[in-house]
């Protein structure tokens, strides 16, 4: 007996369905609404439901922030990873950002780099804590973050398209994004203080064997981080990172070691 029958008609256009939902995923439209997946795929909301609530069941997706919303879940991140080649950092990071975030009372987030930004893979909140930012998993973020400037700084042009997101920015953003370049270069760290939306984040690349595979970032609520604080939690976010990265066997390059 086989152990796999041949796939039917049904179950080839349940597959190809189930690839166009993920494929409607993007830099700027990270959670998908039951109604405007039935449009894109010109099928009805009962029957779109049940595709996205089973995808959810199975990992592919998860509830998003709004009612009847969903994002990429943890089955596809971890698929991701693996094409990426980064799924040892998710296997390792997890203990040390958990951690990280009690000791500095902060929110601790790992991202990869995705085809369209760096994607938010994992998520550390403090257990004891006033207040808390909550990053999504699944998340990609924008190009002029702590997180998209470190990957910048890190990967050949080509690999994040750089200069053409580079040039997407207006003036002052293009100005600020590299200021904000130079810096990470210089010292392996991205410091970014987002008044827009009220949030500060310092980001530190991973290594491995290959290269840069992550970025490690510790994020807080402005209202909450003080100037002070912001040369701690980098010196302890780099001393994470660096072990993460002895961890995979990858190399911190010359430059930036004794840097404090």
């Amino acid at each position: 007996m086989r152990e796999f029958d041949e796939p039917g008609q049904a179950d080839i256009q349940a597959v190809t369905r189930t690839s166009r939902i993920l494929g409607l995923f993007n830099v700027d439209r990270t959670e998908l609404v039951t109604a405007d997946v039935a449009a894109a795929l010109g099928l009805n909301r009962t029957t779109t439901h049940r595709y996205l609530t089973s995808m959810a069941a199975v990992g592919l997706l998860e509830p998003g922030s709004r009612h009847s919303s969903y994002m990429v879940g943890p089955l596809a991140m971890k698929l991701g990873a693996m094409a990426t080649g980064s799924a040892g950092v998710l296997a390792i990071a997890p203990r040390s950002m958990a951690a990280l975030s009690d000791e500095l009372g902060a929110t601790v987030a790992l991202s990869l780099w995705a085809s369209t930004g760096p994607m938010v893979v994992h998520v550390a909140e403090p257990q004891l804590a006033e207040a808390v930012l909550t990053v999504r998993v699944g998340t990609v973020l924008p190009f002029d973050t702590a997180q998209g400037v470190l990957f910048a700084a890190f990967l050949p042009p080509e690999a994040t398209h750089a200069d053409a997101k580079r040039a997407r920015l207006k003036p002052a953003a293009r100005a600020a994004f590299d200021e904000h370049l130079a810096q990470a270069r210089e010292t392996g760290l991205a410091v970014m203080r987002h008044r827009d939306v009220g949030i500060v984040a310092v980001a530190a690349p991973v290594f491995d064997a290959a290269g840069l595979c992550a970025s490690l970032a510790v994020v807080g609520l402005a209202g909450t981080t003080t100037d002070a604080a912001v040369p701690e939690r980098a010196g302890r976010l780099r001393e994470t990172a660096d072990r993460l990265t002895a961890g995979l066997g990858g190399q911190v390059p010359e430059f930036l070691l004794g840097i404090s």
